[in-house]
């Protein structure tokens, strides 16, 4: 678990290194119930290179996942690689396994609120903007403010004549 890291010019053609702004940089590393504060060095598709100090290292176990929180982030990762820095820091190279970040929340509609449920297909909005358009036309059509409207003896016509059509449609096909 010794290996040397990667320097930090090298770029290997598959994947690159990115470094971290210094006012970006802090992140927490969680053993468990033991929290370390590091230094996110750089980034990649695969993993972190973290910075920290001998002690904060010694507190950490090696034989199991730890959790990197980082940026608004929460991922799992595995430690591959230890490196004493001239400096005195420890350099790790965290390999990243999975991202625990919870998914933003969806925002709430008058449907979730009503129904509890989120309808993500557009064909269940469309039924219920049908619903309440024919809602508003038979409310229309009501004798108390259809009259005040004017609206009620136009509309009570059409419905006679489409049922009309309709019963013309469905005999002749009979």
């Amino acid at each position: 678990m010794n290996a040397p890291p990667p320097s930090a010019d090298h770029q290997d053609g598959n994947f690159r290194r990115f470094r971290v702004a210094t006012d970006n940089a802090i992140g927490i590393i969680r053993d468990r119930r033991k929290k370390v504060l590091a230094t996110v060095q750089e980034t990649s598709i695969d993993g972190f290179t973290v910075l920290m100090s001998p002690k904060n290292s010694s507190k950490l176990n090696v034989g199991r996942p730890w959790l990197l929180e980082h940026d608004g982030a929460k991922i799992e990762v595995h430690p591959q690689w230890f490196f004493n820095a001239p400096d005195g820091h420890v350099q790790i190279g965290l390999r990243r396994l999975r991202d625990l970040t919870p998914p933003e929340p969806i925002r709430s509609s008058l449907l979730t609120r009503v129904g509890g449920r989120h309808y993500a297909d557009p064909s269940v909005s469309a039924v219920i903007f049908g619903g309440f358009v024919l809602f508003l036309f038979c409310l229309m059509a009501l004798p108390g403010i259809g009259d005040r409207l004017g609206t009620s003896d136009r509309i009570q016509d059409s419905i006679q004549w489409l049922i009309g059509k309709a019963d013309r449609v469905v005999g002749s096909r009979l």
